[in-house]
């Protein structure tokens, strides 16, 4: 009888055993809970995972530890389990870490059933999904913002075309008035709204896509440091200014306005998160990115990074709008204050450089922004070239200007016929190609609209390089379609003109373009 019950204790132990060393080694975590809601075991990776003491959890109630959002839905859970002997499967909850950070759990739970199938209590398992939950919002963020960059450019660039015949028409009139002429102010007045019209559509195209612009190497800390200074001189003396810049920081390549403007943006909501004064800080790290799915889903190769984050100590991003603050025209300002435009900017102006941006932000505990932006091994010399001056340039050549906007070819044409060039005008990519193979010897220099219906720019371009390998080409566009301006100017365009364009500004290029040999 003795050792009976000694063979029986001991399979005891050893099945004890076995079950202690089988939820000891499963990544979720399990646990139980009496007839009232309270914690009576937990496996050891809650602590591993939630950072709290057995003893700590142990005869709390389960929802302590949840947000008080969600404490009527698991309630809710608990009593289906409790109250009609229902297993629950795929709930999915927050609880928060001992250090406060919200971690995402799936999970399921059922009754404890006694030998009479009285429910004695319940026990669940919850499995930590916060990476997975993390990473799903940033690929659902880059595919919104993907579909709203898509439909900003589409609007900036018809503006663009729209703007471009304010813009023209205004500046024109304006030099054929004199200063004294009763509508000089008008017209004067006319096209400064126009160019504050056509900034904001440049906005939007920053945020859209990536236009022509000019790429070279930035030295990011040179960067801050100007930003710095600018900061100090302009912002309340009440915020504190400050920078921990890594020594030898790699360089990158990209636009050092859009990079400058990006941070720049970025620390003026800062600014207006601490209306009583606080500290705004800059930092500079390098970072290694390693090709994982981690970095795949955040859209970033691997290789060598710059890591750019800026924080301060002000009131914080509420978690029910931490999800829109990289929304067009989302803000949370007084009318007036705001266009909500800045932090999409910064969103596009970073994707665009095949960077990736992220924010970590509570109410009352200030926000940090996180920018990893592609190194070069070593900043090559910059080249700096002179901003262009526009002459009142004069000529006597042939030019095609070739645009689907009516009003466009009608403003080029008047303002290059007042210069005294000769203009042929073209509705679309056909046409001029046929006005081209009869009067090309004529034609000095065409002006080619990118964005066209049917024929569009690039097979346009090959197709009168097909008909003159030397044929001048400037290219025009309000809005540069995933980079079709840089491909048509790899395969040998002569230049580039954003629209909207101001008059001295078609007349510089084109006479710098004709009197290339």
């Amino acid at each position: 009888m003795l050792k009976r019950l000694q063979s029986a204790e001991a399979r005891l132990q050893l099945t004890e055993q076995r079950y202690r060393s089988l939820i000891e080694s499963i990544p979720d975590i399990i646990y139980t809970m009496d007839l009232d809601g309270s914690l009576s075991f937990i496996s050891p990776r809650w602590k591993t995972i939630l950072g709290h003491d057995e003893s700590e959890v142990l005869g709390q109630y389960f929802i302590h530890f949840a947000p008080p959002e969600e404490h009527p839905f698991l309630i809710q859970v608990f009593k289906e389990a409790r109250n009609y002997k229902k297993n629950v499967e795929n709930v999915h909850w927050q609880y928060f870490r001992k250090d406060g950070q919200r971690r995402y759990f799936l999970g399921s739970a059922a009754p404890m059933l006694g030998a009479e199938g009285q429910v004695n209590g319940i026990i669940g398992i919850a499995r930590d999904v916060t990476e997975h939950k993390l990473l799903e919002e940033q690929l659902l963020q880059a595919q919104k913002m993907e579909s709203i960059g898509n439909l900003a450019g589409g609007i900036a660039h018809d503006f663009n075309n729209l703007l471009g015949g304010i813009l023209g028409y205004a500046t024109f009139l304006k030099r054929k008035l004199t200063a004294k002429h009763a509508l000089y102010p008008s017209a004067v007045s006319i096209e400064k709204s126009a160019q504050r019209a056509a900034e904001l559509t440049r906005q939007l195209l920053g945020f859209a896509r990536p236009g022509k612009s000019e790429i070279r190497p930035i030295d990011c800390n040179a960067v801050i440091r100007e930003l710095i200074l600018l900061l100090k001189r302009t912002i309340d003396r009440r915020i504190a200014v400050a920078a921990d810049l890594e020594a030898h920081l790699p360089g990158m390549e990209g636009d050092e306005i859009a990079i400058h403007q990006s941070l720049m943006n970025i620390c003026l909501n800062a600014r207006d998160a601490m209306p009583q004064g606080g500290r705004l800080l800059i930092t500079t790290r390098k970072k290694m990115i390693i090709p994982d799915q981690a970095a795949r889903q955040r859209g970033l190769k691997g290789g060598p990074y710059i890591q750019i984050t800026v924080s301060d100590t002000g009131t914080g991003i509420g978690s029910e709008v931490r999800g829109q603050i990289f929304d067009p025209f989302f803000t949370t300002k007084d009318p007036g204050r705001g266009t909500g435009l800045g932090l999409a900017i910064v969103y596009g102006i970073i994707q665009n450089h095949g960077g990736y941006i992220e924010v970590q932000s509570q109410v009352g505990q200030g926000t940090v922004f996180t920018l990893l932006l592609p190194a070069i091994p070593a900043a090559r010399s910059r080249k700096v070239n002179p901003p262009a001056l526009f002459k009142e340039v004069q000529g006597e050549e042939t030019v095609l200007l070739v645009d689907d906007e009516e009003i466009i070819r009608e403003l080029g044409a008047d303002l290059l016929e007042d210069r005294g060039y000769r203009v042929l005008l073209a509705a679309d990519g056909r046409e001029a190609i046929n006005i081209y193979k009869e009067r090309n010897l004529e034609i000095s220099l065409i002006i080619l609209d990118v964005v066209m219906p049917g024929m569009g720019g690039k097979e346009t371009f090959q197709q009168l390089k097909a008909l003159n390998p030397r044929v001048k080409v400037l290219l025009s566009s309000g809005y540069s379609a995933k980079g079709e301006v840089g491909e048509i100017l790899k395969l040998g365009a002569a230049g580039f003109i954003q629209k909207p364009y101001r008059e001295e500004e078609l007349a510089a290029r084109a006479r710098e373009l004709l009197d290339i040999n």
